[in-house]
């Protein structure tokens, strides 16, 4: 009876979501750095992190960085310039350091002493062919990777926080003048939230092959990680970290019974889903107030069984459930 209960409020949460028109995921980021025509090589140094940032390595919101970089011009076009920019989005680099640019190169033919103002996010150099170097200083505002999503909750209106990673970031670019851009350096950039899930996901799909966890647990602790990276992928990497917390190796001794793990197996795949499904729902409801408040009652009641179930075999796991419905009662 409680399971066929919990399939029919599942049903009505998976027939809210498609008339809402939801996707379950966004195109999973790619770190990589690239450095594009006149920018030729590039170094990043975490001013903020005090430690140099390994190749390819993502940029973190929030961070101040000195980005070194070897521009080379290809020819000299007389009584022209170029222009370089630092994204207009970024912040002055909050670690003492005076300006956006300092340059280490000047014998550079096309450096303008008097033009160069390295307190401003563009500067300019005159078009003479030759390589220098240069460094940009800025902060990543902290804000960056976090757009905010509306919703209606059955108590009012309220936001929701999501954390997305931003990719193809121009950090610099360099544009001649009355032309199109002829050079950028561009990277990956996140936050502390989403580098946090990462580390997290990257420990809990080692359980299993390190022998943390007996292999009979497979498909168990497969979908929750699953689960796990479908709330990431939401722009909800923090409740994708709270739900791989429930993997906890000490959590799964030897194996039970046959019978007593698939009840426990479907039990928690079920509160998972639930989770990531009443996510979606909150994130695209509009106008449902009373019908989203009688489902979030009915996933209350389901994950309160579910409690029960899973105590019978771990309390710490039956408290991970038990949280799970608290935070649905926050929302109510």
């Amino acid at each position: 009876m409680n399971g066929s209960r919990s399939f029919a409020s599942l049903a009505a949460i998976l027939a809210v979501v498609a008339l809402s028109g939801a996707s379950l995921a966004h195109a999973q980021a790619q770190n990589g750095w690239t450095s594009s025509g006149w920018v030729t090589s590039g170094t990043v140094y975490d001013l903020t992190g005090k430690s140099s940032v390994g190749q390819g390595s993502a940029l973190v919101a929030g961070h101040s960085y000195n980005l070194t970089l070897s521009i080379t011009v290809p020819n000299t076009s007389t009584n022209s310039n170029f222009t370089l920019s630092v994204n207009s989005a970024f912040l002055p680099a909050s670690t003492g350091q005076t300006g956006f640019w300092a340059l280490h190169t000047s014998q550079y033919p096309g450096y303008n002493a008097t033009a160069f103002a390295p307190g401003q996010k563009n500067v300019v150099f005159q078009f003479d062919k030759g390589t220098f170097s240069v460094s940009a200083y800025f902060q990543i505002p902290s804000n960056f990777t976090i757009p905010v999503a509306k919703y209606t909750s059955p108590s009012g209106n309220g936001t929701i926080t999501l954390h997305f990673p931003q990719t193809g970031v121009v950090l610099v670019s360099v544009v001649p003048a009355t032309s199109t851009p002829t050079g950028y350096f561009s990277t990956t950039v996140e936050d502390q939230t989403i580098q946090s899930y990462q580390s997290a996901y990257s420990q809990a799909t080692n359980l299993v092959p390190s022998g943390k966890i007996s292999s009979t647990y497979s498909s168990l602790v497969n979908g929750i990680i699953s689960q796990a990276q479908s709330l990431d992928q939401l722009g909800l990497p923090s409740n994708g970290t709270s739900l791989l917390g429930v993997l906890v190796p000490t959590s799964f001794p030897a194996p039970p019974s046959t019978g007593l793990q698939t009840v426990l197996e479907a039990a928690l795949g079920a509160a998972v889903v639930l989770a990531v499904l009443f996510a979606v729902l909150m994130l695209r409801s509009r106008g449902r107030s009373g019908y989203s408040s009688s489902i979030i009652n009915d996933v209350q009641k389901d994950l309160a069984v579910l409690e029960v179930t899973a105590a019978k075999y771990d309390k710490a796991m039956a408290d991970k459930l038990k949280s799970l419905r608290d935070k649905l009662g926050e929302s109510s």
